[in-house]
Order: C-alpha cells, then structure tokens, then sequence
C-alpha cells in the first residue's frame, strides 16, 4: 500500500515553520538549508523542491508582513492629508508588528532581509512606498529622525522579553496611546 503524500501546500508550511524558529535562533545568516532539512528530519533536496534557495525561503516567511504593508498602503492613500495617512500607517504598523510578532522580530534589522529587499524592485517599493506615508512631503531631518525613533521603538516593544507577559490587545493599545502622544509633538 502507498503512503498518504501531504499536499505541497503543507510541505511547503513545515518549511517555512522550521526556518523561521532557526532564523529566530541563529539569524538568516547562521540558518542554512541542512539545518532546516535537519529540523523537519528530510532531505536538502526536500527542501529545495520546494523552494530554490534560502533566500526564497526567507522571501516567503517575509511575505505576508509585505503584503499587510502593501495593504495598508492602499487604505492610506485614499485618504485626503499627509497627516491622516501617517495616522493610518503607524496605527497599521503597531497591528502588523504585533500580528507577525515573530517574524517582525527575527527580519528587522537582519542585515541577508536588508540585502533581499534592497535588491528586489518590488520589495524596495513597497517599502519606499510606506516610508513616504510615514515621513510625508518634504520631511526635514527633525521628522526623519522623530518617525526612525518611532518605528524602531514599535519594533523593539515587540521584541523585548519585558514585555512578553503583556497580551497583544494590551500591547496594541498601549502603543496606540504612546504614538498618540508622540505624533503629537511632530
């Protein structure tokens, strides 16, 4: 009798899984293609068949943190002031950091995810895009640093260890509030 094969969909899954906690534990660098064959107890070959290369891999564990931002994009730009698609883009930011908390977590920063989307145009976009939404027209220095110390304190609330025991909901609205005050002063 042949063995029951699982759908791609979920190979693909297991994969995408198993290379997000070792990028968690040793970066995408440190993190190669045995080492995740190794965790799922397959084959490197297993892995390639479903993706062509590490940096596929870390694209696809990526991609849905792209998507939010190209979704909150589209929101922002059909509103009518500077003002009000940043509001939306950093309120959008604190929901997306939060839902992908981990993957937010092991990408920020990671200088292989720098190199990834700085070399593909569609990335590059998507980002340039949303950092426009968060800087508005014609920043000066005092706003990019403001809004640079805004985004990295989101992340970093997101991945301190003090603040683990702080439920999502919580930690989403506490944000809110602190951003709140913060934009104010911009």
């Amino acid at each position: 009798m042949a063995k029951p094969v699982a759908a791609r969909g979920f190979a693909r899954n297991r994969v995408l899984e198993a290379a997000l906690e070792l990028f968690a534990q040793h970066g995408v660098q440190g993190t190669s293609i045995q080492m995740i064959a190794a965790r799922l107890g397959v084959t490197k070959a297993s892995v390639y068949y479903q993706f062509q290369s590490k940096d596929d891999i870390a694209l696809a564990v990526a991609q849905p943190i792209f998507d939010d931002i190209a979704h909150i994009q589209r929101i922002a730009d059909m509103l009518p002031t500077p003002e009000a698609r940043r509001d939306v883009a950093v309120s959008g930011l604190i929901d997306l950091v939060i839902r992908h908390r981990q993957v937010a977590n092991v990408y920020y920063g990671d200088p292989v995810m720098k190199e990834l989307i700085e070399t593909n145009a569609n990335l590059r976009a998507i980002i340039d895009g949303f950092t426009e939404l968060l800087l508005g027209p014609g920043p000066a220095d005092t706003e990019l640093v403001a809004i640079t110390l805004l985004t990295a304190g989101i992340y970093g609330c997101t991945a301190d260890v003090r603040l683990d025991g702080i439920a999502d909901d919580d930690l989403r609205e506490l944000l809110q509030d602190v951003v709140k005050k913060f934009t104010a002063a911009l």
